[in-house]
């Protein structure tokens, strides 16, 4: 199994990174983790056929990880793209997306392929070639129930285990405490966005890395000057952080 690094950047994208993206591949199965505003681009800069594309999740509805859908979906029409699509979000999403999409003037009657939402919930989504994908349910969106209740939805985020075979790829996507992926850091490889947790939490998991443990979703702001790693390496002893860079590939 591969993992291109399509996007690694936080909300605030930057000329370097990217928002949320993750193209994943197993045998003849391609498909993309979050879409964010930006992944046209990143799409395009990494060279990826549209047409390989089997299907797209999108951990949750914030816009630097589902932004991009549209402008995707759309340039496979204009690509003349034949083979169908799956597209699946977090299920009190479901109805928003098609009409997200039918007032984006994206008739999925008039596109050259088939495009079928379906709904994401906690458990496993078995694909061709043995490709599995189980989601756990985590609290980063939690902070907005008060208003989001107001408005009937229920504020759904996932991780993600993507296993394939003897393969298994973890990616945190936002979340709203580390305890709820440490459960899940013995896998093959294990990606953690590092915008949400604290300094202490990321130097905890950093001292406990086998080499296996990537960080993501960098906010342009922890870079700069270098500051971010010179306070961990100051303040935590952390000398070593695997930090990825969109176009960067992981072999599982």
């Amino acid at each position: 199994m591969r993992v291109t690094i399509l996007g690694s950047g936080s909300a605030f994208s930057s000329p370097n990174r990217h928002n949320s993206c993750y193209l994943v591949e197993s045998e003849n199965e391609r498909i993309m983790i979050d879409c964010g505003s930006d992944a046209m681009r990143a799409i395009q800069n990494a060279r990826v056929d549209l047409s390989s594309i089997k299907a797209i999740f999108i951990t949750h509805m914030h816009a630097d990880h589902c932004g991009g859908l549209p402008s995707v979906i759309t340039a496979m029409h204009v690509a003349d793209r034949k083979e169908p699509i799956d597209v699946f979000v977090p299920h009190t999403q479901l109805r928003f997306v098609g009409t997200w999409f039918f007032n984006m003037f994206i008739f999925v009657e008039k596109l050259t392929f088939s495009v079928s939402l379906q709904p994401i919930y906690s458990g496993s989504v078995n694909l061709r070639n043995r490709m599995e994908l189980k989601f756990v349910e985590t609290r980063h969106l939690e902070k907005h129930s008060a208003y989001a209740g107001e408005a009937g939805i229920r504020p759904l985020s996932y991780s993600v285990v993507v296993r394939s075979g003897a393969s298994q790829f973890f990616f945190s996507s936002d979340i709203g405490s580390v305890d709820e992926v440490k459960p899940f850091l013995d896998s093959t490889i294990s990606l953690v966005e590092a915008t949400h947790p604290s300094l202490e939490e990321i130097a905890a998991l950093a001292r406990r890395d086998n080499g296996a443990l990537y960080f993501t979703h960098i906010p342009q702001e922890l870079e700069e000057n270098g500051e971010w790693k010179k306070e961990l390496e100051i303040r935590f002893g952390v000398k070593n952080l695997n930090v990825v860079h969109d176009g960067q590939v992981l072999v599982v």
